[in-house]
């Protein structure tokens, strides 16, 4: 085989003519290629129009567009979901000759082989029986909303002897005369009744003003029993004997007639009307259907002998796709009807889609026929029917002016043609979609890409979380109706039951969106489970257990709890997504600068919803959550409080965000258990945790982050330390930021032996007039002095001026401060570390990158410059606080990071214009030489050197 080079276009280049080309060379050389390599089991597994997307980097639709204009050339395909594309001649090179372009199912084209290879007619009849599809299954919401109604259905059915009677309950137009049709259907396929069994239909309404018609035509009559009896006459029970009977409207029945139902209901036998003795038997399956309250409108009697009550739900409580493929469906049969294919404006759908149809699915049903006719005889000798939203019908127009809510414009323009599968319409249809396999699928192709363009490991790793947390949130925000609640509360008290395990066995916590989740991936799961085989490259699964094997275990363990709890067969190919996930919520940082956070709120979701938009947002898990419902104790969350502490790493503190005040003492539960400070903050949103988070990020010390966070937004704040032994602490500041100080404080570090057990803080001069962050520090530390450039005057601590440690003068000075710390051999190494560290040269070299000697003679020139200008001489103390300062200065000029605040900054301008010129004199030597602008702000911190502020 030829060595082919694919070409690969990524999403947001614009192709040109000849790249198209090459493009569609590309995807037509990949499916023969693929095609060659697959097996008969693996047909539905491989070469979909997303995957070769993926592999391409291009948008699913131009893959499909290309795939799809082969058809009957090169290609053939099978319309399964998603649609699969084969290589004509390759596949009958391999395989068998196929004679069709398009197959409906995998086992259609299997059967044309077996057709060929002449097996018995009796035997394929039997296996058509048994992969035929029951016809249910293609319903819309079949897989959703009508789930759990079409299973009580099903249950009823196979019930031995004459089925269980079935109450089909809805609102009107919402469906159920079709679904009692279908019923019948499935008793039929299924070979419960016979094919020629009879289904009849009795609609009880058409009976309101005459009560005894109505129960002489259900129950029959004798001759002679009312007025214009001329004779003895079987009623629709004896009528439907061996079939089914649907009563229709079936609340219309009177208490009379509801007895006499129930007798037959319960024993299968009945008079007829005007008879007094003896007993009918028939043997007839009973769907009953109403739009009332049942408890108001029948008797208690009556309704205990129906054991299975069906919720038909409206079509608004469908949910969103499913009126979406409802509006397809019906303009395709239009379509149909007028023999023309349609143009429908986004526009338009998205208001059918937002109306409230007071008649549900039969209303919509008419509006969309109204449509049609309308555009129709406006345009009837055109080939194309254009619709928009001129023709909707009145109170559909009315409807998008009067809800604000209701905007337009999502949705692209729909092209409709007579028999166009529903499905390639529906190509961003996720209700009738298998997530389980899409979310393989794109996981798949994420792979092949990560192997054919060789990225780093952690770009494929955040690919993967995102596409997993993507279609989670999918299946977590798009559920359709409320009828599978029972299923679902079952699945949510497995998972609590599995995470409880895992917790305590592997030392992990899972927040509660992360029980929403994996909920919503079993549920899944539990309704898609094998519905196709899905086909994992070995490669991806060996990647996956050598490369997250701690996450690897936890996934074995809920897989392993949930699988045997749901009935579901698992593979070790359902690892993966599972693995991914649980990798996204380990993939905590742990730098040992950052405190920890914890979101706190009351109800079933709250903090880990806020959590988890944070944290998506950050794109790192940040938060931790905990959800307090009200049923929940208090001592559960204290418990998990104190195993957090406990399990983590909390010595930079931990920020527990609550929603309300009575949440704010809940810290006295574990105080004792506190090894490091923690913040309690109230009030907290979403906004507020996105902002706590990017603080984190910085990592920003503790103090600071709950500082900005109170400055920014309505919450108050408490800081409560631990009683632990302080660390013995210098601090070093500086007035002009913490740049500075965090050098001093590395010099000091460096200058101080280890043995002594020092700690050395730098602070901005103004973090240190902050009262909550002095109170914060000597709660945390026994400070011995502080070091900087201005005194900050918040103690009784020695202050040691930087310019007296660079002259010398305060070497002693330092010593004294430590004596008591440390013995006479430490000391004296101390000493020698200051003399060497502190020397002008040496520390200008240290806090810049600038040539020491340039600049110090500069610098020199400038102060000469202003004691020329000014007439004063400075002293020596001033001229080494400006060395320093101003060679950072022009280090943060050269770097495009100067101090833009000055304390009253405007004030300043006004009052000192004439020593703002002469300073701006004397240093545009640094201007010139450095091609740099001193700004205002900087040059009133050289004023307030100057000037000995």
């Amino acid at each position: 085989m030829k060595s082919i080079v694919y070409i690969i276009i990524h999403n947001n280049t614009k192709m040109r003519k000849g790249e198209r080309k090459l493009l569609k060379d590309s995807i037509i050389q990949y499916v023969k290629e693929n095609t060659a390599k697959i097996s008969l089991e693996e047909l539905d597994t491989v070469l979909t129009a997303e995957a070769i997307a993926g592999y391409f980097q291009v948008k699913r639709n131009t893959v499909s567009y290309y795939l799809n204009q082969e058809i009957g050339k090169t290609f053939f395909k099978i319309n399964t979901r998603p649609v699969r594309f084969l290589d004509k001649k390759v596949f009958e090179k391999n395989f068998f000759t196929v004679s069709k372009d398009v197959y409906a199912s995998v086992n259609d084209l299997l059967d044309e082989n077996k057709r060929k290879n002449g097996i018995q007619k009796e035997e394929k009849q039997e296996i058509n029986f048994v992969e035929e599809q029951d016809v249910f299954q293609n319903l819309i919401g079949s897989n959703g909303s009508l789930k759990n109604p079409i299973e009580q259905m099903k249950t009823s059915i196979f019930y031995p002897n004459t089925s269980l009677p079935v109450f089909l309950h809805g609102p009107t137009g919402s469906g159920k005369s079709f679904m009692a049709r279908k019923i019948y259907e499935f008793a039929v396929q299924e070979g419960i009744l016979k094919p020629d069994a009879p289904f009849i239909i009795m609609n009880c309404a058409q009976y309101v003003n005459n009560i005894e018609l109505l129960s002489s035509n259900l129950f029959g009559y004798v001759k002679g029993a009312f007025t214009g009896a001329y004779a003895t006459t079987k009623g629709l029970l004896e009528a439907a004997d061996g079939g089914m009977l649907f009563l229709d409207e079936v609340h219309r029945l009177n208490s009379e007639s509801q007895e006499k139902l129930f007798v037959f209901l319960d024993q299968g036998i009945f008079r007829r009307m005007g008879e007094s003795e003896g007993w009918h038997k028939a043997k007839v399956r009973m769907v009953m259907a109403t739009t009332e309250n049942l408890e108001s409108n029948f008797l208690d009697t009556f309704l205990r002998r129906i054991p299975i009550v069906v919720q038909i739900p409206s079509l608004r409580e469908r949910g969103e796709q499913e009126r979406l493929q409802f509006i397809y469906h019906f303009f395709i049969e239009e379509s149909k009807v007028l023999d023309k294919k349609m143009k429908v404006s986004g526009n338009v759908i998205e208001a059918l889609l937002n109306h409230l149809y007071q008649g549900n699915i039969g209303d919509l049903e008419n509006k969309i026929k109204f449509i049609c006719a309308t555009a129709y005889a406006k345009k009837k000798r055109k080939n194309e029917i254009d619709i928009h939203l001129e023709h909707l019908p009145e109170d559909v127009l009315k409807g998008i002016a009067e809800k604000a809510e209701n905007k337009i414009g999502n949705y692209d323009t729909v092209e409709i043609y007579p028999n166009a599968p529903i499905q390639e319409i529906l190509s961003g249809d996720k209700n009738g979609k298998d997530y389980h396999q899409e979310l393989f699928e794109k996981l798949i192709a994420i792979f092949g890409e990560f192997r054919s363009q060789n990225y780093a490991k952690e770009q494929f790793e955040k690919r993967c979380m995102h596409t997993v947390n993507d279609v989670l949130d999918c299946l977590i925000y798009n559920q359709n109706s409320e009828n599978e609640n029972t299923m679902r509360k079952y699945i949510v008290n497995s998972v609590q039951e599995a995470f409880r395990y895992v917790e305590y066995s592997c030392n992990v916590q899972f927040g509660g969106n992360s029980l929403h989740a994996i909920t919503a991936y079993f549920f899944c799961m539990n309704q898609h489970f094998r519905k196709q085989n899905i086909f994992i490259p070995n490669e991806l699964m060996q990647y996956i257990l050598e490369e997250y094997p701690k996450e690897i275990h936890i996934a074995k363990r809920i897989l392993n709890m949930l699988s045997s709890k749901m009935d579901i067969v698992s593979t070790q190919e359902d690892l993966i997504p599972l693995t991914i996930y649980i990798r996204s919520l380990l993939n905590v940082s742990l730098s040992r600068k950052r405190p920890r956070a914890v979101i706190l709120a009351h109800g079933y979701a709250t903090a880990s919803s806020v959590a988890d938009v944070a944290n998506r947002i950050l794109d790192e898990n940040i938060f931790e959550s905990v959800d307090m419902p009200i049923e929940k104790n208090v001592s559960d969350v204290v418990q998990w409080m104190k195993e957090y502490v406990e399990k983590n790493d909390v010595s930079h503190g931990i920020i527990l965000m609550v929603d309300m005040g009575s949440l704010r003492e809940i810290y006295r539960s574990f105080e004792e258990n506190l090894k490091s400070p923690l913040v309690v903050m109230n009030n907290i949103s979403t906004q507020m945790a996105i902002m706590a988070g990017e603080l984190i990020q910085k990592e920003e010390k503790l103090e600071d982050i709950v500082r900005i966070l109170e400055e920014e937004n309505e919450t108050e704040y408490k800081i409560i330390y631990p009683q632990i032994q302080k660390q013995k602490t210098i601090l070093t500041c500086c007035i002009t930021g913490t740049g500075t100080a965090e050098q001093i404080r590395l010099l000091i570090e460096n200058s101080i032996p280890k043995e002594m057990d020092i700690q050395v803080i730098s602070y901005d001069y103004d973090q240190l007039q902050n009262v909550e962050i002095v109170k914060g520090i000597y709660q945390k530390c026994e400070v011995l002095g502080i070091v900087g450039t201005k005194n900050p005057q918040i103690g009784q601590e020695k202050f040691i001026p930087l310019e007296q440690l660079v002259s010398g003068a305060a070497t002693e000075q330092m010593i004294n401060m430590l004596k008591n710390v440390a013995d006479a051999v430490s000391m004296e190494k101390l000493n020698d570390n200051l003399i060497r560290n502190f020397s002008m040269n040496r520390l200008l070299g240290f806090l810049t990158i600038l040539d020491t000697e340039k600049i110090l003679m500069h610098i020199e020139e400038a102060m000469k410059q202003y004691e020329f200008l000014t007439g004063r001489k400075l002293k020596n103390s001033t001229k080494i606080n400006l060395f320093i300062h101003v060679g950072c200065l022009t280090e943060r000029l050269i770097r495009n990071s100067a101090i833009e605040d000055y304390p009253e900054k405007d004030k300043f301008q006004k009052i000192h214009k004439k020593e703002i010129r002469q300073i701006q004199a004397a240093f545009s030597v640094i201007e010139k030489t450095y091609s740099v602008k001193i700004p205002i702000s900087e040059i009133g911190y050289i004023y307030d050197i100057l000037a000995g502020i």
